[in-house]
């Protein structure tokens, strides 16, 4: 049973759902910017991952989130929501969409468009998620104060500090690392029979590595990026951001 405190939720009670899934370390207040501008024609709805935020006392798998994701749609969205995900919350999205044709009206990926899978005998393999156990179990206190530090100077008050307010999770930040390792988008993007939206930041060169592979796999796949805008892409030109998500979603009333 899902509680109300483990998801935002805003905008008219009948309107078309979408959901926002935030990425690593962050919660659900990654999404305010989009979740003030979006809630007056449609029904937000904002939940935090296990491991952050109100979940952050449960273990991080992608089971899990894809099962939070499942839990809140069928609790406030009538049992169906356009998806959004940004960084790992595109991965959770897309996992969520290939799982759940039914619930899934529409997909936008965000910051997601590399496979970690090609990586995991190299580096970033079992040594990777080793060594980043220790440093966030060890530094998160740190690591925390440094990413306060980098919102500030990179955004205004008004999308730093709901971020900051919620706290960042870095103990979970491992067992994401070894899930995404694990995590073979392709086949996921090969199941998506929804239209889906690519929505990057035209500067987020590492996250747009497999932009094209992506495409090729996707059965209803589109590009779309946002000038000016790096991996966070809402925060980066958040009035971009929603008006491409708006433009989007219209085009999915449309059609149904």
């Amino acid at each position: 049973m899902i509680h109300p405190r483990e998801y935002t939720l805003a905008g008219p009670e009948n309107a078309l759902a979408i959901v926002l899934i935030h990425g690593a370390r962050m919660t659900r207040a990654l999404w305010q910017p989009q979740i003030d501008a979006l809630s007056a024609s449609l029904r937000v709805i904002a939940p935090d991952l296990p491991g952050h935020g109100a979940l952050a006392g449960r273990p991080f798998s992608l089971d899990a989130a894809v099962a939070q994701v499942a839990a809140v749609i069928d609790a406030v969205a009538d049992g169906r929501a356009i998806v959004c995900g940004l960084s790992l919350g595109g991965y959770v999205a897309l996992a969520f969409g290939a799982r759940h044709p039914q619930r899934t009206a529409a997909l936008v990926l965000s910051g997601c468009a590399f496979s970690f899978r090609g990586l995991s005998g190299r580096l970033m393999g079992a040594p990777y998620v080793a060594i980043s156990r220790f440093v966030t179990h060890t530094f998160s206190p740190l690591l925390a104060r440094a990413e306060e530090r980098a919102l500030r100077k990179a955004y205004p008050a008004a999308l730093a500090d709901p971020i900051i307010a919620r706290g960042f999770f870095y103990r979970c930040y491992a067992d994401i690392s070894a899930e995404l390792l694990n995590f073979d988008p392709l086949p996921a993007l090969r199941a998506c029979d929804v239209p889906v939206l690519l929505l990057n930041g035209a500067s987020d060169r590492f996250f747009r590595r497999d932009e094209r592979l992506y495409l090729r796999a996707l059965r209803h796949g589109r590009l779309r990026l946002i000038e000016g805008a790096s991996h966070l892409a809402n925060l980066d030109q958040p009035e971009a951001y929603t008006a491409a998500l708006r433009e989007f979603v219209s085009e999915i009333v449309a059609v149904q």
